[in-house]
């Protein structure tokens, strides 16, 4: 499993995911992934969901759920085992 970005656009998209993930109010750390909880506002929304469509593109193997409630986004990402470490690199999570 790899992504297929280049280099530079690996790190611009690294740096948006961490900035991103930066913003959460809650971290937990699932059997599968990670589960980042943030205050609800319509544009932090928009842009995880713009982020999350684009990482798709070049990540497949990437699951994401993006859970909107009037307090809250919660915003779960999946990976196989296998893609760990790009999870890690991504979101600080551990690998």
């Amino acid at each position: 499993m790899a992504c297929t970005l280049d280099a530079s656009r690996l790190g611009e998209r690294t740096e948006q995911w961490q900035r991103l993930a930066g913003k959460a109010t809650r971290r937990e750390e699932i059997p599968d992934g990670l589960r980042l909880t943030f205050p609800s506002t319509p544009e932090l929304a928009s842009e995880m969901a713009s982020l999350a469509a684009a990482e798709q593109e070049c990540c497949s193997f990437f699951d994401f759920t993006l859970h909107l409630t009037p307090a809250e986004l919660v915003l779960t990402v999946r990976a196989p085992e296998a893609a760990g470490s790009l999870l890690a690199d991504l979101f600080g999570a551990v690998a």
